[in-house]
């Protein structure tokens, strides 16, 4: 009987990438025209970066944004990239919101992968999204090959809480956290708070390639893959140690 009994995806960055492009390409693209000024992928990459280690500074139990919060979050990012001023930071917004448009794609193998460990795990997923990841999940097909799903949009809590991973879990009181994985692109925010519930963690390391662009990052404290179809043999290989 293996040890492993659930296991549990992140969505955007995992399952899910964006259609032929990385979130801060794409976000030099529309910056650049927006503001006619030459902003770099590594810009937008740093700059996300910024703001997330203000995101990650907050004492909150909840993480979910309120609309300060989201301000306080902008300010980091454009503060980076040297745009400051409410009312300008606003206006790059607007324009922004107008014009991108996310298009995503399932990763390659993940519905494959999915439907092996199906025959042997229970499937969940627990993610930062909106509602309208139900929609997402519904029209790649994948969306019933979950026993539980648990979104930040409409949980009201989100990744990096312990909560949002202890809300999951719920779902299958059979299983003690340690019987139980986590997969996931986003060190801070999947891996970490997952193993300080002994879950069982995986890193999704796409590099920079991958939809949030994340390089590849060193001295992980946790197996990694680069491709999902390598997951089913990595779960059986730790399932068999004692």
């Amino acid at each position: 009987m293996p040890n492993f009994k659930v296991v549990f995806f992140n969505l955007g960055g995992t399952l899910l990438q964006l259609k032929n492009t990385t979130l801060p390409q794409l976000y030099s693209k529309h910056l650049s025209n927006i503001t006619k000024i030459n902003i770099t992928p590594e810009q937008v990459f740093s700059a996300f970066k910024k703001a997330d280690v203000w995101m990650l500074s907050r004492k909150s139990d909840h993480y979910l944004f309120s609309d300060m919060d989201q301000r306080k979050y902008q300010n980091a990012f454009y503060t980076e990239l040297g745009f400051n001023g409410r009312q300008h930071i606003n206006r790059i917004e607007k324009e922004l919101a107008d014009r991108i448009e996310f298009r995503f794609e399932l990763e390659q193998g993940a519905e494959r992968t999915l439907r092996l460990l199906k025959r042997t795990y229970h499937l969940g997923l627990i993610s930062n999204w909106d509602i309208d990841g139900y929609e997402i999940l519904e029209s790649f097909g994948i969306k019933n090959l979950f026993d539980s799903i648990t979104l930040s949009g409409e949980f009201g809590v989100s990744k990096p809480s312990k909560e949002i991973f202890k809300s999951g879990l719920a779902d299958f009181p059979e299983s003690k956290p340690k019987n139980a994985v986590y997969i996931g692109d986003d060190y801070d925010l999947d891996i970490i708070p997952a193993q300080k519930l002994r879950m069982f963690t995986i890193l999704y390391d796409k590099g920079p390639s991958g939809m949030h662009g994340f390089p590849k990052r060193p001295n992980v404290k946790c197996p990694r893959v680069e491709s999902l179809t390598e997951v089913p043999k990595l779960l059986a290989k730790y399932s068999l140690r004692k």
